[in-house]
């Protein structure tokens, strides 16, 4: 990815995160700042190495955090690479500083019994509020609630509310859950507080109460809801924020690192992760819609539309490599539970959400869901069946899995529109780019290697034209440098790979004479291919460097082909027309086992002479479990033709001649035994198999 979402959002709320305003102070922080913005990257990654090799405390580190700018920080955390690892490193130290301190419960209910006391002057209210402010935040909002329904301190209360209005925004979320507070006195209070704050983000929540029976509640309600415009359903209102959410919509300073929920009476915060932050509000909101209109459709579909797009999220985030939500696969797994319980109409409606407002996440969770527990009676009213004209291919390639997977293969809707989606996605694969640059000789050794599967290979036989070509195409997976080069040296191609944040994974490997001598001269951070070069250890040398390395793109490309291919043998076998599929099936016999045998079985169901080729270059080459099932499709295929290629025949006969392994060797015969053959080759292939079982004699 570019700059990743969550990377951009945790940059753009740093400050929000850990709070407080910047101190310039004279430090290695700082100063690192400064050669950054002079483009000295190196020198500033040294400066912030020294620093964080000092192992600053979490006091040191909120010290350093404070003493640049939001901007500066902001810059910090949006540099690939070291520099943002160790700017991440600093706020996290930081973090957990001012988290102490700004959910200190005894300092805050110290400062808000002096604010809200009436005994004191303006100036003594005042300062606590001051500290209240910039010290705490919304943590201080559930001292502050309990003063709101104190009937006994009237004083208080008015106070509260005047506390409240002046931390403003922060107070907006916690106030809103304290609506729901069984204490109708505090609900008023709250209320108030949110009439003075005046931020949209209650219209919601006060249109609803602008209809409840508590005759104080609703008129405050009823003011709040005029001056925005005094329009709109509660009900419509909440889901349109929900959506909004959904949609990572936060308006700005409403960003936190906590949801608030009331328990027992009381507003208790969690921390979630800010990538998730938007979809938590989404799922409380929704859960509040459904909570106000329990019967409602659509409050049902925004509730499962909000736990799908978490779950999609945390997943695809966990593929990513995310650390901040390494360990949530089981709390994904449970929002996908949470999203099953809506029901089928639920679901439905939520993939058509996703689907019309451009929401893949949350449409390819509901077609997951629903490949699940879609009602085969009524699959012909689904919603997967719009989903397979979307414009977006991972939603109709995962509609088109799903509509198999939910009629098990009988009677599928759309068939033809189903196959046609699957032959494209059986299609999608992994492809690592690999740029060579070495002289204008190894040209031939290059072409021979670009035609192995899922890699291509780009030549450059000079180093301006090498760093020319990664300039203009960064995405390269591996760098093939030869230690001679006409132009220039490696160390400059491989210095201006490493300060180019595009290429941070770029992996380099060097073609060396002597590779014990490169090794010394280039170091132990990239690979070696003994020269020559040739296709075999080019090949050998890019796997090695390839391996380990994850690419969530190409493992979704890889799952893609794998499902379709899949569910087009489930199709195959239930004998539904996949004619439109198979050439595209053929064309995936030389890829790995999870899609090339499920293919290959697919053609033995449903193919015909035109694949045969295809069969026996798998039969030929592939992996043990490959060669059965092409042997096996082989003879699914003769069986249904009036006559038996020569050059299948022998393809056959070779293939058996090569083999040992009984299973593969059984397989090829059973085909034999299918095939219209004449006598004289039956007799051939018999005479083949003869054995006799005894022992030999010895003199």
């Amino acid at each position: 990815m570019a700059r990743s979402f969550h990377k951009s959002l945790l940059a753009a709320v740093v400050a929000l995160v850990v709070g407080g305003s910047a101190v310039a102070q004279d430090n290695g922080l700082q100063e690192a700042v400064n050669l950054l913005r002079l483009n000295k990257k190196e020198e500033a990654v040294q400066k912030l190495q020294e620093i964080i090799s000092s192992d600053p405390s979490n006091e040191e580190a909120h010290e350093l955090y404070m003493s640049v700018s939001q901007d500066e920080w902001y810059l910090l955390m949006t540099q690939e690479g070291e520099i943002q690892k160790i700017a991440e490193s600093i706020l996290a130290r930081a973090k957990t500083t001012q988290r102490e301190r700004s959910r200190d419960m005894e300092a805050i209910q110290s400062l808000v019994d002096t604010a809200t006391d009436g005994d004191n002057d303006y100036g003594t209210r005042q300062q606590a509020i001051n500290k209240l402010i910039a010290d705490h935040g919304e943590f201080a909002v559930p001292a502050l609630l309990e003063k709101l329904g104190d009937k006994d301190d009237k004083d208080g209360q008015i106070h509260a509310i005047n506390v409240l209005s002046q931390l403003h925004s922060v107070a907006v979320l916690p106030l809103i859950e304290a609506l729901k507070i069984s204490n109708a006195l505090a609900v008023q209070n709250a209320a108030a507080a949110l009439y003075l704050i005046d931020d949209g983000r209650a219209l919601p929540v006060m249109a609803h109460l602008a209809n409840d029976d508590r005759v104080n509640i609703s008129t405050i309600a009823k003011k709040f809801v005029q001056k925005h415009g005094g329009a709109g359903d509660a009900l419509d209102l909440m889901l349109k924020q929900s959506s909004d959410y959904l949609k990572g919509v936060v308006p700005m300073g409403g960003y936190s690192d906590v949801i608030w929920q009331l328990v027992d009476d009381k507003l208790v915060a969690t921390d979630v992760p800010a990538l998730l932050y938007p979809t938590e509000l989404a799922k409380a909101v929704a859960a509040d819609a459904v909570r106000m209109a329990p019967e409602s459709l659509a409050a049902r579909a925004a509730l499962a539309a909000a736990n799908l797009g978490e779950a999609n999220l945390i997943e695809s985030s966990i593929a990513a490599g995310d650390e901040s939500v390494a360990e949530m696969g089981p709390v994904a797994a449970e929002l996908k539970v949470a999203a099953m319980a809506t029901g089928v109409d639920a679901l439905r409606q939520a993939l058509d959400a996703g689907v019309t407002q451009g929401m893949a996440p949350v449409a390819i969770g509901a077609i997951d869901a629903l490949a699940e527990a879609e009602i085969i009676d009524s699959i012909q009213e689904s919603s997967l069946l719009a989903a397979l004209n979307s414009s977006d291919k991972r939603v109709q390639y995962a509609a088109a899995e799903a509509i198999v997977r939910a009629s098990r293969g009988s009677d599928v809707p759309q068939v033809s529109s189903v196959v046609s989606v699957l032959a494209q996605a059986v299609t999608e694969e992994k492809v690592n780019t690999i740029q060579v640059i070495a002289p204008e000789s190894t040209k031939g050794a290059i072409e021979i290697a670009s035609s192995a599967r899922g890699q291509v290979y780009a030549a450059e036989a000079n180093a301006l034209g090498g760093m020319s070509a990664l300039l203009n195409n960064p995405s390269i997976d591996v760098v093939v440098i030869n230690e001679i080069i006409d132009g220039g040296m490696p160390e400059d191609i491989i210095r201006n790979i490493r300060n180019d944040s595009r290429m941070a994974n770029t992996k380099i490997v060097i073609v060396a004479k002597d590779v014990e001598a490169a090794a010394e001269r280039f170091g132990d951070e990239v690979g070696y291919i003994a020269a020559p070069l040739t296709a075999e250890n080019l090949q050998e040398a890019v796997n090695q460097a390839l391996e380990g390395v994850e690419s969530p793109a190409g493992e979704r490309a890889e799952g893609y082909a794998s499902k379709a291919s899949a569910a087009l043998l489930e199709l195959a076998a239930r004998k539904a027309d996949i004619a439109g599929a198979l050439s595209s099936l053929a064309l995936q016999l030389n890829r790995g086992d999870s899609v090339a045998v499920p293919a290959a079985k697919a053609i033995g169901l449903a193919g015909g002479e035109a694949q045969l080729g295809a069969l026996l270059g798998a039969l030929e080459s592939g992996s043990d479990e490959l060669k059965k099932a092409a042997a096996t499709a082989i003879g699914n295929v003769l069986s249904r033709m009036s006559t038996c290629p020569d050059e299948v025949v022998a393809g056959l006969s070779a293939a058996m001649d090569a083999s040992d392994d009984a299973g593969l060797r059984s397989a090829i015969a059973i085909a034999f035994g299918k095939a219209k053959v004449s006598g004289e080759k039956k007799l051939e292939l018999l005479n083949k198999l003869r054995r006799i079982a005894g022992t030999s004699a010895e003199g």
